[in-house]
Protein backbone atom coordinates (compact mmCIF):
# COMPACT_ATOMS: atom_id res chain seq x y z
CA UNK A 1 0.00 0.00 0.00
CA UNK A 2 2.81 2.18 0.92
CA UNK A 3 4.72 1.68 -2.48
CA UNK A 4 1.02 1.99 -4.48
CA UNK A 5 0.53 5.84 -2.63
CA UNK A 6 4.01 6.72 -3.48
CA UNK A 7 3.90 5.57 -7.00
CA UNK A 8 0.36 7.56 -7.41
CA UNK A 9 1.02 10.05 -5.30
CA UNK A 10 3.51 12.80 -3.76
CA UNK A 11 3.88 12.71 -0.10
CA UNK A 12 3.36 14.96 1.69
CA UNK A 13 5.97 17.92 2.98
CA UNK A 14 7.92 16.24 6.34
CA UNK A 15 6.53 12.60 5.76
CA UNK A 16 9.45 10.28 3.76
CA UNK A 17 12.06 12.47 6.38
CA UNK A 18 9.62 11.48 9.37
CA UNK A 19 9.73 7.90 8.37
CA UNK A 20 12.96 7.28 7.28
CA UNK A 21 13.71 8.47 11.15
CA UNK A 22 11.74 5.90 12.54
CA UNK A 23 13.15 3.68 10.40
CA UNK A 24 16.65 4.37 11.26
CA UNK A 25 15.66 4.70 15.01
CA UNK A 26 14.65 1.06 15.12
CA UNK A 27 17.74 0.01 13.04
CA UNK A 28 20.10 1.69 15.07
CA UNK A 29 18.41 2.36 18.67
CA UNK A 30 18.66 5.64 18.59
CA UNK A 31 22.50 6.11 17.74
CA UNK A 32 23.09 6.59 13.72
CA UNK A 33 26.71 5.07 13.72
CA UNK A 34 26.71 5.35 9.85
CA UNK A 35 25.55 7.53 7.06
CA UNK A 36 22.48 6.45 6.04
CA UNK A 37 23.94 6.63 2.50
CA UNK A 38 25.71 3.65 3.46
CA UNK A 39 22.78 1.75 4.86
CA UNK A 40 20.91 1.51 1.96
CA UNK A 41 23.46 -0.07 -0.36
CA UNK A 42 23.50 -3.63 -1.60
CA UNK A 43 25.55 -6.16 1.29
CA UNK A 44 28.39 -6.66 -1.70
CA UNK A 45 28.76 -2.98 -1.53
CA UNK A 46 29.21 -2.35 1.85
CA UNK A 47 25.59 -1.83 3.16
CA UNK A 48 22.85 -3.51 4.37
CA UNK A 49 20.58 -3.37 1.73
CA UNK A 50 18.22 -1.15 3.16
CA UNK A 51 15.64 0.64 0.72
CA UNK A 52 15.32 4.09 0.40
CA UNK A 53 12.49 6.08 0.71
CA UNK A 54 13.51 9.24 -1.42
CA UNK A 55 15.26 6.90 -3.79
CA UNK A 56 12.22 5.05 -4.48
CA UNK A 57 9.87 7.95 -4.72
CA UNK A 58 12.75 9.40 -7.89
CA UNK A 59 12.47 6.18 -9.39
CA UNK A 60 8.48 6.02 -9.58
CA UNK A 61 8.77 9.25 -11.04
CA UNK A 62 11.28 8.36 -13.69
CA UNK A 63 9.21 5.13 -14.28
CA UNK A 64 6.44 7.21 -15.03
CA UNK A 65 8.20 9.19 -17.59
CA UNK A 66 9.26 6.12 -19.42
CA UNK A 67 5.25 5.35 -19.50
CA UNK A 68 4.56 8.81 -20.58
CA UNK A 69 7.10 9.34 -23.08
CA UNK A 70 6.99 5.33 -24.66
CA UNK A 71 3.67 3.53 -23.94
CA UNK A 72 1.88 2.27 -26.87
CA UNK A 73 -1.45 3.26 -25.92
CA UNK A 74 -2.54 6.33 -24.56
CA UNK A 75 -3.86 6.25 -21.16
CA UNK A 76 -6.50 8.89 -19.76
CA UNK A 77 -3.59 9.96 -17.69
CA UNK A 78 -0.96 10.79 -19.90
CA UNK A 79 -3.65 13.21 -22.01
CA UNK A 80 -4.29 14.67 -18.41
CA UNK A 81 -0.24 14.85 -18.28
CA UNK A 82 0.70 16.60 -21.40
CA UNK A 83 -2.60 18.73 -21.00
CA UNK A 84 -0.54 20.17 -17.68
CA UNK A 85 2.28 20.58 -19.54
CA UNK A 86 1.68 22.18 -22.43
CA UNK A 87 0.38 24.76 -20.28
CA UNK A 88 2.95 25.39 -18.24
CA UNK A 89 4.48 29.33 -18.15
CA UNK A 90 2.52 29.55 -21.56
CA UNK A 91 5.66 27.71 -23.38
CA UNK A 92 3.07 25.63 -25.16
CA UNK A 93 5.47 22.58 -24.46
CA UNK A 94 4.47 19.12 -23.34
CA UNK A 95 7.52 15.82 -23.84
CA UNK A 96 9.63 19.12 -25.07
CA UNK A 97 9.70 20.49 -21.49
CA UNK A 98 12.16 17.34 -21.23
CA UNK A 99 14.69 18.64 -24.27
CA UNK A 100 16.04 21.76 -22.30
CA UNK A 101 19.52 22.39 -20.94
CA UNK A 102 19.43 22.48 -17.23
CA UNK A 103 20.48 26.26 -17.33
CA UNK A 104 17.06 26.73 -19.15
CA UNK A 105 14.97 24.80 -16.83
CA UNK A 106 12.38 26.72 -14.95
CA UNK A 107 13.15 27.29 -11.94
CA UNK A 108 9.41 28.46 -10.60
CA UNK A 109 7.28 25.17 -10.85
CA UNK A 110 4.18 26.35 -8.82
CA UNK A 111 2.09 26.39 -12.44
CA UNK A 112 2.00 22.54 -11.80
CA UNK A 113 0.63 20.10 -10.15
CA UNK A 114 2.35 18.52 -7.21
CA UNK A 115 2.88 15.57 -8.79
CA UNK A 116 3.86 16.87 -11.79
CA UNK A 117 6.18 19.03 -10.02
CA UNK A 118 7.87 15.96 -8.43
CA UNK A 119 8.10 14.66 -12.20
CA UNK A 120 10.85 17.68 -13.76
CA UNK A 121 12.21 17.98 -10.32
CA UNK A 122 13.73 14.33 -10.79
CA UNK A 123 14.15 14.82 -14.19
CA UNK A 124 16.79 17.80 -13.50
CA UNK A 125 18.67 15.49 -11.65
CA UNK A 126 20.33 13.96 -13.80
CA UNK A 127 22.73 14.18 -17.14
CA UNK A 128 19.66 13.41 -20.06
CA UNK A 129 20.64 14.31 -23.64
CA UNK A 130 19.54 13.92 -27.10
CA UNK A 131 21.23 12.39 -29.92
CA UNK A 132 20.29 14.72 -32.50
CA UNK A 133 17.65 17.58 -32.40
CA UNK A 134 14.09 16.14 -34.93
CA UNK A 135 14.14 16.28 -38.89
CA UNK A 136 10.79 15.76 -40.00
CA UNK A 137 7.00 15.10 -38.64
CA UNK A 138 5.47 16.72 -35.48
CA UNK A 139 8.88 16.35 -33.60
CA UNK A 140 10.47 18.82 -35.96
CA UNK A 141 7.52 21.46 -35.70
CA UNK A 142 7.28 21.42 -31.89
CA UNK A 143 10.91 21.65 -31.92
CA UNK A 144 11.78 24.11 -28.86
CA UNK A 145 13.17 27.70 -30.06
CA UNK A 146 14.79 28.13 -26.46
CA UNK A 147 17.31 26.81 -24.34
CA UNK A 148 17.18 23.91 -26.99
CA UNK A 149 20.65 22.58 -26.93
CA UNK A 150 20.24 21.17 -30.13
CA UNK A 151 18.80 24.32 -31.93
CA UNK A 152 20.63 26.97 -30.52
CA UNK A 153 18.95 30.53 -31.72
CA UNK A 154 21.58 32.90 -29.50
CA UNK A 155 19.28 35.64 -30.47
CA UNK A 156 16.79 33.81 -28.12
CA UNK A 157 18.87 33.62 -25.15
CA UNK A 158 17.98 36.97 -24.26
CA UNK A 159 15.53 37.12 -21.61
CA UNK A 160 13.87 40.09 -22.72
CA UNK A 161 13.41 38.23 -26.37
CA UNK A 162 12.04 35.20 -24.58
CA UNK A 163 9.45 36.77 -22.72
CA UNK A 164 8.21 38.83 -25.66
CA UNK A 165 8.39 34.87 -27.81
CA UNK A 166 6.68 33.26 -25.14
CA UNK A 167 3.89 36.46 -25.04
CA UNK A 168 3.54 36.10 -28.62
CA UNK A 169 3.26 32.20 -28.72
CA UNK A 170 6.59 31.96 -30.73
CA UNK A 171 8.18 29.13 -28.96
CA UNK A 172 8.61 25.98 -31.58
CA UNK A 173 9.70 25.55 -35.18
CA UNK A 174 6.42 25.48 -36.45
CA UNK A 175 4.98 28.73 -34.97
CA UNK A 176 7.53 30.33 -37.50
CA UNK A 177 5.41 29.25 -40.57
CA UNK A 178 2.41 30.69 -42.40
CA UNK A 179 0.50 27.82 -44.02
CA UNK A 180 -1.52 30.81 -45.62
CA UNK A 181 1.11 32.25 -47.59
CA UNK A 182 2.81 28.75 -47.56
CA UNK A 183 6.36 30.29 -46.69
CA UNK A 184 8.20 31.34 -42.94
CA UNK A 185 6.40 34.14 -41.18
CA UNK A 186 7.14 37.93 -42.46
CA UNK A 187 9.10 39.66 -40.09
CA UNK A 188 6.91 42.55 -40.29
CA UNK A 189 4.26 39.46 -38.81
CA UNK A 190 6.64 38.48 -36.35
CA UNK A 191 7.37 41.92 -35.23
CA UNK A 192 3.78 42.90 -34.14
CA UNK A 193 3.01 40.01 -32.83
CA UNK A 194 6.12 40.01 -30.58
CA UNK A 195 4.96 44.31 -30.12
CA UNK A 196 8.47 45.49 -31.66
CA UNK A 197 8.55 48.62 -33.86
CA UNK A 198 12.06 47.16 -35.53
CA UNK A 199 12.31 43.97 -37.40
CA UNK A 200 16.28 43.53 -36.40
CA UNK A 201 15.32 40.90 -34.07
CA UNK A 202 12.77 39.00 -35.92
CA UNK A 203 15.18 38.83 -38.54
CA UNK A 204 17.56 37.46 -36.93
CA UNK A 205 15.33 35.17 -35.25
CA UNK A 206 14.31 33.08 -38.66
CA UNK A 207 17.62 33.66 -40.02
CA UNK A 208 19.01 31.58 -36.99
CA UNK A 209 16.50 29.18 -36.61
CA UNK A 210 16.80 28.41 -40.80
CA UNK A 211 20.54 28.19 -40.52
CA UNK A 212 20.24 26.07 -37.38
CA UNK A 213 18.03 23.61 -38.89
CA UNK A 214 19.56 20.59 -40.99
CA UNK A 215 19.00 20.34 -44.90
CA UNK A 216 16.88 17.12 -44.41
CA UNK A 217 14.75 19.55 -41.87
CA UNK A 218 14.87 22.15 -44.42
CA UNK A 219 13.62 19.80 -46.70
CA UNK A 220 10.34 18.87 -44.86
CA UNK A 221 9.51 22.35 -43.80
CA UNK A 222 9.38 23.39 -47.24
CA UNK A 223 7.33 20.45 -48.12
CA UNK A 224 4.96 20.61 -45.18
CA UNK A 225 4.87 24.74 -46.36
CA UNK A 226 3.73 23.61 -50.42
CA UNK A 227 0.99 21.50 -48.57
CA UNK A 228 -0.33 24.50 -47.29
CA UNK A 229 -3.65 24.43 -45.05
CA UNK A 230 -4.64 21.89 -43.31
CA UNK A 231 -1.26 21.54 -40.68
CA UNK A 232 0.23 18.07 -41.65
CA UNK A 233 -0.66 15.28 -38.68
CA UNK A 234 0.97 15.49 -35.56
CA UNK A 235 2.08 12.60 -34.37
CA UNK A 236 5.05 12.67 -32.16
CA UNK A 237 7.84 9.45 -32.94
CA UNK A 238 9.76 7.97 -29.68
CA UNK A 239 12.09 10.15 -27.79
CA UNK A 240 15.47 9.60 -28.59
CA UNK A 241 16.31 9.93 -24.75
CA UNK A 242 19.59 8.82 -23.10
CA UNK A 243 19.63 9.04 -18.68
CA UNK A 244 23.48 8.99 -16.96
CA UNK A 245 25.15 10.44 -13.70
CA UNK A 246 24.97 14.29 -13.34
CA UNK A 247 28.37 16.25 -14.32
CA UNK A 248 30.61 16.43 -10.88
CA UNK A 249 30.20 20.13 -9.61
CA UNK A 250 33.51 21.76 -9.46
CA UNK A 251 33.51 21.91 -5.37
CA UNK A 252 32.88 18.22 -5.05
CA UNK A 253 36.31 16.17 -5.03
CA UNK A 254 35.93 12.49 -5.55
CA UNK A 255 37.58 10.54 -3.02
CA UNK A 256 39.94 7.99 -4.63
CA UNK A 257 38.01 5.00 -2.83
CA UNK A 258 35.03 6.80 -3.47
CA UNK A 259 31.72 3.80 -2.15
CA UNK A 260 29.87 5.98 -4.96
CA UNK A 261 29.58 3.74 -8.24
CA UNK A 262 28.70 6.76 -10.77
CA UNK A 263 32.31 6.74 -12.56
CA UNK A 264 30.86 3.34 -13.32
CA UNK A 265 27.75 4.10 -14.88
CA UNK A 266 27.77 4.67 -18.11
CA UNK A 267 24.11 6.55 -19.91
CA UNK A 268 22.04 4.43 -21.29
CA UNK A 269 18.82 4.41 -23.87
CA UNK A 270 15.77 6.20 -21.14
CA UNK A 271 13.28 4.00 -23.28
CA UNK A 272 15.28 0.77 -22.48
CA UNK A 273 16.50 1.76 -19.17
CA UNK A 274 15.98 -1.20 -16.43
CA UNK A 275 14.69 -0.43 -13.09
CA UNK A 276 17.74 -1.59 -10.84
CA UNK A 277 20.07 0.74 -13.20
CA UNK A 278 17.63 3.70 -12.33
CA UNK A 279 17.56 2.76 -8.49
CA UNK A 280 21.64 2.49 -8.62
CA UNK A 281 22.07 5.69 -10.16
CA UNK A 282 19.44 7.78 -8.54
CA UNK A 283 20.92 6.42 -4.91
CA UNK A 284 24.61 7.05 -5.82
CA UNK A 285 23.93 10.78 -7.36
CA UNK A 286 24.20 13.43 -5.07
CA UNK A 287 24.83 11.06 -1.94
CA UNK A 288 28.13 9.26 -1.74
CA UNK A 289 30.42 11.02 -4.42
CA UNK A 290 32.85 12.38 -1.66
CA UNK A 291 32.52 9.72 0.92
CA UNK A 292 35.03 6.75 1.40
CA UNK A 293 33.80 3.39 1.37
CA UNK A 294 35.64 2.62 4.54
CA UNK A 295 36.86 4.36 7.36
CA UNK A 296 40.14 2.48 7.17
CA UNK A 297 41.14 4.50 4.43
CA UNK A 298 42.95 7.06 6.48
CA UNK A 299 44.10 4.53 9.00
CA UNK A 300 45.34 1.81 6.74
CA UNK A 301 48.43 2.72 4.43
CA UNK A 302 46.99 2.62 0.73
CA UNK A 303 48.32 -1.13 -0.89
CA UNK A 304 47.79 -2.36 -4.13
CA UNK A 305 45.06 -4.75 -4.66
CA UNK A 306 43.68 -4.17 -1.04
CA UNK A 307 40.23 -2.95 -0.35
CA UNK A 308 37.36 -4.48 1.64
CA UNK A 309 35.89 -7.46 0.98
CA UNK A 310 32.27 -7.07 1.52
CA UNK A 311 31.14 -10.16 0.04
CA UNK A 312 32.99 -12.17 2.52
CA UNK A 313 31.75 -10.50 5.92
CA UNK A 314 28.61 -12.39 5.72
CA UNK A 315 28.76 -16.41 4.76
CA UNK A 316 27.24 -20.23 5.72
CA UNK A 317 29.86 -20.31 8.41
CA UNK A 318 29.92 -16.29 9.80
CA UNK A 319 26.67 -16.03 11.41
CA UNK A 320 24.81 -12.60 10.97
CA UNK A 321 26.01 -10.76 14.45
CA UNK A 322 29.52 -11.58 13.86
CA UNK A 323 29.37 -10.52 9.92
CA UNK A 324 27.64 -7.39 11.74
CA UNK A 325 30.44 -6.83 13.65
CA UNK A 326 32.94 -7.02 10.94
CA UNK A 327 30.82 -4.53 8.46
CA UNK A 328 30.29 -1.93 11.92
CA UNK A 329 34.13 -2.19 12.26
CA UNK A 330 34.66 -1.13 8.11
CA UNK A 331 32.67 1.62 8.72
CA UNK A 332 33.77 2.82 12.24
CA UNK A 333 30.76 2.43 13.60
CA UNK A 334 32.12 0.99 16.82
CA UNK A 335 32.20 2.80 20.38
CA UNK A 336 35.82 4.25 21.04
CA UNK A 337 36.83 6.22 23.84
CA UNK A 338 37.78 9.36 21.30
CA UNK A 339 33.75 9.16 20.11
CA UNK A 340 32.11 8.11 23.80
CA UNK A 341 33.63 11.01 25.76
CA UNK A 342 31.70 13.57 23.08
CA UNK A 343 28.44 13.07 25.19
CA UNK A 344 29.01 10.46 27.75
CA UNK A 345 31.21 10.52 31.04
CA UNK A 346 33.67 8.14 30.21
CA UNK A 347 37.23 8.85 29.65
CA UNK A 348 39.20 8.82 26.06
CA UNK A 349 41.69 6.76 27.54
CA UNK A 350 41.65 3.10 26.67
CA UNK A 351 40.74 0.62 29.67
CA UNK A 352 43.59 -1.38 29.58
CA UNK A 353 46.60 0.54 28.77
CA UNK A 354 45.47 4.39 29.39
CA UNK A 355 46.91 5.07 25.83
CA UNK A 356 44.04 7.61 23.93
CA UNK A 357 41.67 5.30 22.48
CA UNK A 358 41.22 5.46 18.67
CA UNK A 359 39.75 3.00 16.09
CA UNK A 360 43.21 1.67 15.05
CA UNK A 361 44.25 1.65 18.41
CA UNK A 362 40.93 -0.97 19.63
CA UNK A 363 41.36 -3.05 16.98
CA UNK A 364 45.22 -3.01 16.06
CA UNK A 365 47.77 -1.41 18.65
CA UNK A 366 46.65 -2.27 22.15
CA UNK A 367 49.40 -3.88 23.82
CA UNK A 368 46.56 -6.88 24.62
CA UNK A 369 45.88 -7.69 20.99
CA UNK A 370 49.57 -8.84 20.39
CA UNK A 371 49.00 -12.63 22.10
CA UNK A 372 46.00 -12.95 19.50
CA UNK A 373 47.62 -11.44 16.77
CA UNK A 374 50.26 -14.12 17.47
CA UNK A 375 48.29 -17.05 17.44
CA UNK A 376 46.03 -15.97 14.31
CA UNK A 377 49.77 -15.39 12.27
CA UNK A 378 50.69 -18.93 13.46
CA UNK A 379 47.05 -20.04 12.26
CA UNK A 380 46.83 -18.47 8.92
CA UNK A 381 50.56 -19.70 8.14
CA UNK A 382 49.73 -23.25 8.20
CA UNK A 383 46.81 -22.16 5.88
CA UNK A 384 49.54 -20.71 3.88
CA UNK A 385 48.54 -17.31 4.57
CA UNK A 386 50.53 -14.01 5.57
CA UNK A 387 48.69 -12.00 7.95
CA UNK A 388 48.45 -8.48 8.03
CA UNK A 389 46.58 -5.60 9.02
CA UNK A 390 44.85 -5.49 5.71
CA UNK A 391 43.84 -9.36 5.69
CA UNK A 392 42.37 -8.56 9.72
CA UNK A 393 40.53 -6.10 8.71
CA UNK A 394 39.19 -6.02 4.96
CA UNK A 395 39.09 -9.98 5.16
CA UNK A 396 40.12 -12.15 2.33
CA UNK A 397 38.76 -12.63 -0.49
CA UNK A 398 36.27 -16.02 -1.52
CA UNK A 399 37.84 -17.54 -4.49
CA UNK A 400 36.63 -20.76 -6.40
CA UNK A 401 39.54 -23.19 -6.21
CA UNK A 402 40.18 -22.69 -1.92
CA UNK A 403 36.29 -21.48 -1.23
CA UNK A 404 36.34 -23.72 2.04
CA UNK A 405 39.66 -22.48 3.38
CA UNK A 406 39.12 -18.77 2.69
CA UNK A 407 35.32 -19.21 4.42
CA UNK A 408 36.83 -20.83 7.32
CA UNK A 409 39.44 -17.92 7.75
CA UNK A 410 36.44 -15.57 7.10
CA UNK A 411 35.35 -16.96 10.43
CA UNK A 412 38.18 -17.02 12.19
CA UNK A 413 39.04 -13.46 11.55
CA UNK A 414 35.84 -12.04 12.39
CA UNK A 415 35.71 -14.58 15.06
CA UNK A 416 38.84 -12.37 16.51
CA UNK A 417 37.04 -9.12 15.87
CA UNK A 418 33.96 -10.05 18.46
CA UNK A 419 36.34 -11.75 20.62
CA UNK A 420 37.89 -7.56 21.18
CA UNK A 421 34.53 -6.33 21.26
CA UNK A 422 33.42 -8.34 23.74
CA UNK A 423 36.53 -7.94 26.01
CA UNK A 424 36.31 -4.44 25.85
CA UNK A 425 32.95 -4.20 26.28
CA UNK A 426 33.56 -6.75 29.71
CA UNK A 427 36.11 -4.47 30.40
CA UNK A 428 34.08 -1.31 30.41
CA UNK A 429 31.51 -3.34 32.91
CA UNK A 430 33.91 -3.75 35.18
CA UNK A 431 33.78 -7.76 34.54
CA UNK A 432 36.37 -10.59 33.94
CA UNK A 433 37.89 -12.78 31.46
CA UNK A 434 38.94 -9.95 29.34
CA UNK A 435 41.61 -12.00 27.71
CA UNK A 436 40.54 -11.65 24.05
CA UNK A 437 42.94 -14.36 23.33
CA UNK A 438 41.08 -16.86 25.63
CA UNK A 439 37.47 -15.67 24.52
CA UNK A 440 38.77 -16.61 20.95
CA UNK A 441 39.39 -19.88 21.87
CA UNK A 442 36.77 -20.17 23.96
CA UNK A 443 34.47 -19.08 20.60
CA UNK A 444 36.19 -21.79 17.76
CA UNK A 445 35.85 -24.45 20.36
CA UNK A 446 31.97 -23.73 20.84
CA UNK A 447 31.67 -23.44 16.99
CA UNK A 448 33.30 -26.66 16.31
CA UNK A 449 32.03 -28.56 18.70
CA UNK A 450 28.49 -27.29 17.79
CA UNK A 451 28.92 -28.09 14.08
CA UNK A 452 30.46 -31.56 15.32
CA UNK A 453 27.59 -32.92 17.36
CA UNK A 454 25.05 -31.87 14.79
CA UNK A 455 27.24 -33.88 12.06
CA UNK A 456 27.75 -36.78 14.21
CA UNK A 457 23.98 -37.13 15.37
CA UNK A 458 23.38 -36.69 11.03
CA UNK A 459 26.02 -39.05 10.30
CA UNK A 460 27.80 -36.17 7.86
CA UNK A 461 31.22 -36.51 9.77
CA UNK A 462 32.76 -36.52 6.04
CA UNK A 463 31.32 -32.62 5.25
CA UNK A 464 32.46 -31.87 8.67
CA UNK A 465 35.73 -32.65 8.20
CA UNK A 466 35.85 -30.69 4.25
CA UNK A 467 35.07 -28.02 6.20
CA UNK A 468 36.33 -27.47 9.72
CA UNK A 469 39.43 -30.02 9.54
CA UNK A 470 41.63 -28.50 6.73
CA UNK A 471 44.76 -29.86 7.36
CA UNK A 472 44.19 -30.52 10.89
CA UNK A 473 45.00 -27.02 11.58
CA UNK A 474 42.17 -26.41 13.89
CA UNK A 475 40.14 -30.03 14.72
CA UNK A 476 40.58 -33.45 13.53
CA UNK A 477 38.32 -36.55 13.59
CA UNK A 478 39.91 -39.89 15.17
CA UNK A 479 39.15 -43.33 13.04
CA UNK A 480 36.78 -44.01 16.38
CA UNK A 481 34.65 -40.76 15.38
CA UNK A 482 35.54 -38.54 17.97
CA UNK A 483 36.60 -34.74 18.04
CA UNK A 484 40.09 -33.63 18.43
CA UNK A 485 40.77 -30.50 18.78
CA UNK A 486 44.35 -28.91 17.93
CA UNK A 487 44.12 -25.15 18.42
Amino acid sequence: MLWYRLNTLAPAPGFLTHLRRLILEFFWSGMHWAPVGVLHLPLKEGGQGLKCLYTQVRVFRLQALQRLFYSARSSAWSILAHAFLHRFQGLRYDRQLFYLSPRGFPRDLSGLPVFYQDLLRTWKLFLTTRSVAATVGADLLTEPLLHNPQLRVQVAESRSVRQRLVLAEVTRVGDLLDYDRRDWLDPLTLARRMGLSSLRTPRRILQEVKAALTPAARAYVSRALCEGAPRPSLTPGPLDLSIGPPPRRSQQTPHPFTASRLHELQPVSFQIAPRKYLYTLTLHTHTLVSRPDTKWRDLLPPLEGEQPRWASLYSTLVPRPIGDISWRLLHGAVSTGVFLTRFTPIPDTCPFCNVRETLGHVYLECARLQPLFRLLANILLRFWLHFSPHLFIYTLPICGPTKSRDLLVNLLLALAKTAIYKTRERRLAHETSCDCGAVFRSSVHSHIQAEFLWAASTDSLDAFEERWALSGVLCSVTPSGSLRLTL
